[in-house]
């Protein structure tokens, strides 16, 4: 039994412990915070409430010694507060109380239990604590409290504003009744008292009197020590009853750490299924489909919930279906397992398959039949490869290596070909120079007039020659142009005044053909570093190109963006369009739909666009527009 009970507690995680031991002090936490609380509130109130009670004793005892004066006819002198200082002195006799002061509004101490106090200034804690009344607050029955005594010690202070006649108007009195008629008025509501009077008592209605009371805080800390004895108390219990709960779980830590463990690892099988590059599809053996991971969704364009529990043929594209038949086994009638093909091999195949939205993509599928232990059919599996990327990949290497292959041979080409073309376009020139010296000739017999004229077709041939072999050789420039390497010179270039530049050059081309030209850009920014008149040649092709789509007029978007340190210009017009038959080979050399077009403006293009690392796209409908996206990197700013 010993051995067992240490091989359990082996196996109790720390995290089981951690927890136990966190909602334990959680526990035990709020416990004491709480019933901290409470006493703290409670004690509170209690000195709150003898605090008021005293202020009230002094302020009623002070209020009917100053109507007892009225009564006998006293003057009243607020400079002299003796009748204060003996209630104060009197209401301090009380246990548990240090001092009563009076103080004003400047923290001058008026009148206090401690006579040695009175004209003495009280401290700076003590004075921001009464500052704190609000003068608007002046003759309310509002307290004020904290815990802090005045000489650094742990006290507690109550403070309220002191009125000595209530904050009750003087009243006029009619003439002839009591003492004095007119030359008298009533106070409190019942008394009357000389004009005279009136002023001095305005004026200490108007003073803002503080009266502060401090009480000892020995109680109060008795009160808390007790609470934290109950606290100290609670703690133990609470600790022995989370032992107990820890040993508790204990005995459950067989069960649930085999279910935790086959949790985990179910769980971390749907992140890898889940997170794998390639679609999954199992079936079970029934033939009935019970996994279909996300990135399979994207590929079969399903949905999980749909076909989980379904038959392949009824949810799947037939090619995947089909797939997923070859690669079950099957039952003989005799009981023995086959598999889909005889070898028990993965089948591989490469199929064309279109989403939702029409776009067809190049997968790769490799099925397989998958068995148990026993060597029982348990179903089939489906893996799904996008290749896509791979045969756009393959595509763009192919395509640049004809163009080095065709750059290398029509440099070897027009070399050998510029000095014939040479001797022959001189030979022409000769030969017209010839015909011209015999046409301007004055002294030629009729005869020879004759052959001259039989001849004058001659001198048309010779220049059409000429111009021929020009534009021949103008072709194999433009060639060796695009097959040679280019020489960037590159600075920092403004993308806007580029732009700008090659709109400026078509402005007139558009504005022809009826076509608006619509110019917006971002703000701030980033420059460039390129070679600003290749990329105007580039943009200036760009925007003929899309003018010349649009014979009948329509509009020309033109916008620059910053995405992800790349400066994007999107060029969109209302033209034809392009055929998709067109579209791949768009940026082939000599490739044209254009009578007059030589078919490497757009070659030119691209090959300027990628010697500055950035890239080049096209998007096209036709009898709708085309889109054209370029992208460069941007200077770091």
């Amino acid at each position: 039994m010993k051995v067992l009970k240490g091989h359990n507690l082996a196996l109790v995680s720390p995290w089981v412990l951690a927890a136990a031991c966190a909602l334990l002090a959680m526990i035990i936490g709020v416990f004491a915070v709480n019933n901290y609380r409470r006493e703290k509130s409670l004690m509170t109130e209690v000195l709150l409430e003898r605090g008021i009670t005293l202020i009230r004793f002094v302020t009623s005892g002070a209020r009917a010694s100053f109507l007892s004066g009225i009564r006998e006819g006293r003057q009243p002198v607020w400079q002299s507060t003796d009748h204060v200082q003996s209630i104060l002195q009197h209401a301090a006799e009380q246990p548990g109380v240090n001092f009563l002061v009076l103080v004003d509004g400047a923290g001058k101490i008026l009148a206090s239990s401690s006579p040695l106090q009175v004209n003495s200034y009280v401290d700076k804690q003590t004075f921001g604590f009464i500052s704190s009344f609000d003068q608007g607050m002046h003759g309310q029955s509002n307290f004020l409290y904290r815990i802090g005594g005045s000489d650094q010690s742990t006290a507690f202070q109550v403070a309220a504003f002191f009125a000595p006649t209530a904050n009750r108007p003087l009243e006029p009195h009619g003439q002839g009744i009591g003492r004095g008629g007119d030359n008298r008025r009533r106070i409190l509501g019942f008394q009357f008292c000389p004009l005279e009077w009136s002023d001095e008592l305005e004026r200490v209605n108007k003073q803002k009197y503080i009266l502060l009371v401090e009480l000892d805080l020995a109680q109060l800390n008795k009160a808390v020590r007790q609470q934290l004895l109950q606290i100290v108390i609670l703690s133990v219990v609470l600790l022995l009853v989370g032992i107990g709960g820890w040993l508790s779980l204990l005995t459950l830590q067989g069960l649930k750490g085999s279910q935790s463990r086959l949790s985990r690892i179910k769980a971390f099988r749907d992140i890898l299924i889940s997170s794998l590059p390639v679609g999954l599809i199992v079936t079970d053996s029934e033939g009935k489909i019970v996994l279909c991971n996300h990135f399979a969704e994207q590929l079969a364009s399903v949905v999980e919930n749909e076909v989980v529990g379904a038959v392949p043929e009824e949810v799947l594209a037939p090619e995947l279906a089909l797939a997923l038949a070859q690669g079950r086994s099957t039952k003989q009638a005799d009981g023995t397992i086959l598999p889909g093909n005889c070898q028990n091999e993965a089948i591989q195949k490469e199929i064309i398959l279109a989403d939702n939205k029409g776009v067809k993509r190049s997968l790769q599928l490799n099925s397989l039949s998958v068995e148990d232990n026993e060597g029982a059919a348990a179903g089939a599996m489906l893996l799904i490869q996008d290749l896509s990327q791979v045969k756009s990949l393959e595509e763009e290497l192919r395509r640049s290596e004809r163009m080095a292959a065709l750059g290398k041979m029509a440099a070897g080409v027009a070399h050998e070909l510029r000095n014939p073309l040479s001797s022959i376009k001189g030979l022409a020139i000769l030969l017209k120079s010839r015909f011209q010296e015999v046409a301007s000739a004055s002294s030629l017999t009729p005869e020879q007039g004759r052959l001259w004229s039989a001849k004058s077709n001659d001198l048309e041939t010779a220049d059409i020659l000429v111009q021929e072999v020009e534009r021949l050789n103008r072709s194999i420039g433009e060639l060796l142009d695009y097959a040679r390497p280019q020489k960037l010179i590159k600075r920092d270039v403004d993308p806007a005044e580029v732009v700008r530049k090659a709109v400026s050059l078509i402005r007139m081309d558009a504005e022809s053909v009826g076509v608006k030209v619509e110019l917006a850009m971002a703000d701030d920014l980033p420059s460039v570093e390129a070679d600003q008149d290749k990329l105007i040649q580039v943009f200036l092709n760009l925007f003929l190109n899309s003018i010349q789509a649009m014979e009948h007029g329509g509009r020309l978007d033109i916008s620059i963006t910053v995405q992800d340190g790349n400066i994007v210009f999107t060029i969109k017009d209302t033209g034809s369009g392009i055929s998709k038959g067109d579209l791949p080979r768009i940026f082939d050399p000599y490739f044209t739909t254009k009578p007059e077009g030589t078919g490497l403006g757009l070659a030119m293009s691209m090959k300027i666009i990628e010697e500055h690392g950035g890239t080049i796209t096209f998007q096209s409908e036709e009898a709708v527009g085309t889109s054209i996206v370029v992208s460069l990197p941007c200077k770091l700013m």
